[in-house]
C-alpha cells in the first residue's frame, strides 16, 4: 500500500524527493522501459491558474493556519500514529492493486501487515509488522493502469486536489470506492470527507517548515512540480512492472529436467 496521496504543497515536497524503494532489475528490459508520455500538458493555462490558487491561497491562508493549530494541539508522535492508522485503513486499496498487478507476494504481506497492525498495533497506530519483517509496498489503481500499458493522458490540476493525470484521476475514483469506511459507517460521504480533511491537515502539520522556502529553490515552480510528479508516477509504474515480473517468475514451479533412463548393464 499504493495511491499511491495531500494537498498540492505537500506534493511539491513528495514529488521532488525520489521514493525510498529502489527499482528491482529484471531480465525483461523492453517492457520495463516503456516510457510515459513526457510533460503532456495541453491544459497548461487552466492548470497553472489552479496551481496558483491551491498553493498561494488555499495553502497559505487555510491549510497553514489550521496545520499550526493542529500541531499545537497534538504532539508529533500522536500525529505520526494517526498517519499510520490512516495508511492501515488503505489496505484494501493496496491489496487489490497488488493482485491486479500480479504481485501475489506483496498482496499476502499487505494482508499480514493489516492483521498484525490492527491487533498488536492498536488499529494501526503502531507499525508492529515492520518490526516483524513485513514491509509494505505502495500500489494504487493509477499505477495498475500504467502497469497494464494505459498511458497517463493529459496532466491536470483541479482545485483542492493534488496534481493528477487523467489516468490517475480515474484511479483515485476507483481507490475511493475501495475505502472500507464507506461500507462500515452509516454516513459514508460525511465520514469520508472528514477523514480526508483530517489526514490532509495532519500531513501538513507533520512538515511545517518544508514549504516555507520552496519557491526560492526553483525558477519555475509549476513546471518543476509537474515534471517531478510525472517522473515520480513513471517510476511507480516501472517499479510495479518490475515487482510483478519478479514475483511471477519466482512463483512459477520449477520444471525438473527429465533424465533419460540408464541402459541396463549386460550380465
Amino acid at each position: 500500500m499504493t495511491a499511491s496521496r495531500g494537498v498540492l504543497p505537500l506534493l511539491v515536497v513528495l514529488c521532488l524527493v525520489p521514493p525510498a524503494a529502489a527499482e528491482e532489475s529484471t531480465g525483461a528490459e523492453p517492457a520495463a522501459q516503456i516510457e510515459e508520455a513526457p510533460d503532456y500538458d495541453p491544459w497548461h493555462r487552466f492548470n497553472e491558474k489552479t496551481f496558483d490558487f491551491n498553493f498561494r491561497i488555499l495553502d497559505r491562508y487555510v491549510m497553514k493556519p489550521v496545520a499550526k493549530a493542529w500541531d499545537w494541539l497534538l504532539p508529533d508522535p500522536v500525529q505520526r500514529s494517526l498517519e499510520r492508522a490512516f495508511a492501515n485503513l488503505e489496505m484494501p486499496q493496496r491489496c487489490v492493486n497488488h493482485l491486479l498487478q500480479a504481485r501475489p507476494r506483496d498482496a499476502g504481506e499487505e494482508v499480514g501487515r493489516f492483521l498484525v497492525n490492527t491487533t498488536a498495533g492498536v488499529a494501526g497506530l503502531f507499525d508492529v509488522a515492520e518490526r516483524l519483517g513485513l514491509k509494505g509496498h505502495d500500489a494504487d489503481t493509477g499505477q495498475t493502469f500504467g502497469v497494464w500499458g494505459i498511458g497517463p493522458g493529459p496532466y491536470l490540476v483541479v482545485p483542492l486536489l493534488p496534481p493528477l493525470t487523467v489516468r490517475d484521476g480515474i484511479g483515485r475514483a476507483v481507490d475511493g470506492a475501495l475505502d472500507p469506511l464507506g461500507y462500515i459507517l452509516t454516513v459514508p460521504l460525511a465520514v469520508s470527507l472528514a477523514t480526508t480533511a483530517v489526514r490532509r491537515v495532519n500531513e501538513r502539520s507533520l512538515t511545517p517548515e518544508a514549504f516555507e522556502h520552496v519557491e526560492e529553490t526553483v525558477i519555475d515552480l509549476y513546471s518543476s512540480v509537474r515534471n517531478a510528479y510525472l517522473q515520480r508516477r513513471a517510476r511507480a509504474v516501472r517499479e510495479g512492472r518490475a515487482r510483478s515480473q519478479v514475483q511471477c517468475l519466482h512463483d512459477e514451479p520449477a520444471v525438473q529436467p527429465v533424465s533419460s533412463p540408464e541402459p541396463a548393464s549386460s550380465p
